[in-house]
C-alpha cells in the first residue's frame, strides 16, 4: 500500500467523530439552564477534539478511545447529575476508530510506512 493513502482519517470516522460532537450539544442545552450547566459544558467541550486530529489516524484513534472511556466513566459516576444523557456520545467515540473500509491505525497494514 502507498503511505499516502493513510495519512488522513476516513471519511466515515470522522463523520462518526462529528455525530458524537453534536450529539453533545443537544444535552448540554438541555442542562445549561440548571444548577449544573457549567458541568455539562466542560463534559461537552473535549468531545471535539477528535475533530482537531483528522491529519493523524493514530493519534485520532487514541484521543476518540480514551475521550470515549472517560466519557462512558463520567457519565456512570455523575448520573445522578445528569451526565448519563452524555453517554451516547461516549459510545460513539469508542466505535469511531473501527469504522470504515479500510484497516484501522492500530493494525500494522493500517499505518503508514515511514520512508528514510
Amino acid at each position: 500500500m502507498d503511505a499516502e493513502t493513510h495519512t488522513r482519517v476516513h471519511g466515515l470516522q470522522y463523520a462518526v467523530a462529528v455525530l458524537a460532537a453534536l450529539g453533545t450539544a443537544g444535552p448540554c442545552l438541555l442542562l445549561m439552564d440548571t444548577a449544573v450547566g457549567g458541568l455539562a459544558l466542560v463534559t461537552a467541550a473535549p468531545v471535539a477534539v477528535p475533530l482537531l486530529l483528522a491529519r493523524w489516524p493514530f493519534a485520532f484513534a487514541w484521543t476518540c478511545l480514551l475521550l470515549g472511556a472517560v466519557l462512558c466513566l463520567w457519565a456512570y459516576v455523575g448520573a445522578l447529575a445528569g451526565m448519563i444523557v452524555f453517554l451516547p456520545a461516549a459510545m460513539l467515540l469508542l466505535i469511531a476508530p473501527a469504522v470504515g473500509p479500510r484497516p484501522g491505525p492500530f493494525t500494522r497494514r493500517g499505518r503508514p510506512r515511514r520512508t528514510r
